[in-house]
């Protein structure tokens, strides 16, 4: 089997959780080199996973001839030039979500991407949870009749997790540029996934006391096919995942039923009257995965785990990305003009 020669360009947690050990139990990958401007912390990593080629400096990196695909898993706001860096050498490239932190820089991106002819992908790792798959395909058949309405939350503790001081959480929510840019993303990915282009956006936000960025947003999302939809956020440190579940969820109303769907995995819920099943037993559970139901967690890692094999088969297969950037700009326009609708206080149309 050819396996790909892997680089890893930032090695924070998103690196060290995902990223790294996904492309060392993967049999299609081969990790190595590392990169980050933090020596302590590229000397721990490297260390920890035995990982021999390490470099402060990305662009030593790629010119090394050590890889021919790589990780970005630094700050949004360096997606751009580190991307395009590695585009122009031929590079294939899965880079963490956000896309950018601007439209422009995101077709900056698109553009150096199709002109070098590499893989490109973003980790929008939730569109690969099985329960998420099926509630698409339930939509597609016509299941629960015509969509109406949809309504997406999660809260996440975000830059507001234990391990992480206070003192630092100005610095880290700032780094990740607002709960709805973060962690909104996601959800604007998933909802445009399954219902197509948004054509407005109205919204709202909320800051802590000392923190510039939001840490509680929501908005209102028309979408050209009419669907009515709202995506809220929020970064709050409540640490039990079963006590905050049915916050973390994408319910879907149709005109003869309704699905909601874990946010995290594993398992979607199913109601319809032309359902004989629903009509004996009301709402019904399904998880297409035999997940653990005492780790709440698995679903999500193993979508990490699939977005990290697809990547690699779209290089080692010459296949089209799962994830395209152009797909991806859009969940980014809609985050964009989210903000503006917050600083404008108006509704902001979406429609080119």
């Amino acid at each position: 089997m050819k396996q790909v020669r892997l680089g890893v360009i930032g090695c924070g947690r998103i690196a060290q959780e995902i990223h790294i050990p996904n492309y060392i139990e993967n049999q299609k990958s081969k990790l190595e080199a590392l990169c980050d401007v933090d020596e302590n912390l590229l000397r721990n990593v490297a260390t920890n996973y035995h990982i021999k080629h390490t470099f402060n400096d990305y662009q030593e990196l790629l010119n090394s001839g050590q890889v021919e695909a790589v990780s970005v898993c630094v700050p949004t706001v360096l997606h751009s030039k580190v991307v395009i860096d590695a585009a122009r050498r031929g590079i294939h490239v899965l880079c963490e979500k956000p896309l950018a932190s601007s439209i422009k820089e995101a077709d900056e991106i698109l553009e150096s991407v199709s002109r070098n002819g590499i893989k490109f992908m973003v980790g929008f790792n939730r569109r690969f949870l099985p329960n998420h798959v099926k509630a698409k395909e339930y939509l597609e058949k016509g299941k629960i009749g015509k969509p109406i309405l949809a309504r997406a939350e999660t809260i996440i503790a975000g830059p507001y997790s234990r391990g992480i001081e206070k003192s630092s959480y100005k610095d880290e929510a700032e780094k990740r540029m607002g709960c709805l840019f973060d962690s909104g993303s996601h959800l604007a990915d998933l909802m445009i996934w399954i219902f197509g282009k948004p054509s407005e956006v109205s919204a709202f936000a909320t800051y802590r006391d000392g923190v510039t960025v939001d840490d509680c947003a929501v908005a209102s999302i028309k979408f050209e096919t009419g669907v009515i939809g709202s995506i809220c956020v929020a970064w709050a440190n409540l640490p039990d995942f079963r006590a905050i579940e049915k916050s973390r969820t994408i319910e879907i109303i149709g005109t003869n039923g309704l699905i909601e769907s874990d946010c995290f995995g594993p398992s979607l819920y199913f109601y319809s009257p032309n359902s004989l099943m629903c009509r004996l037993k009301g709402k019904i559970k399904i998880t297409p995965r035999n997940f653990d139901p005492n780790i709440p967690q698995e679903a999500l890692q193993w979508s990490y785990t699939k977005e990290i094999d697809q990547f690699l088969r779209s290089i080692i297969e010459n296949r089209e990305s799962p994830v395209p950037g152009a797909e991806a700009k859009e969940a980014l326009s809609l985050i964009l003009a989210a903000y503006e609708s917050i600083r404008s206080k108006s509704k902001i149309g979406l429609m080119e």
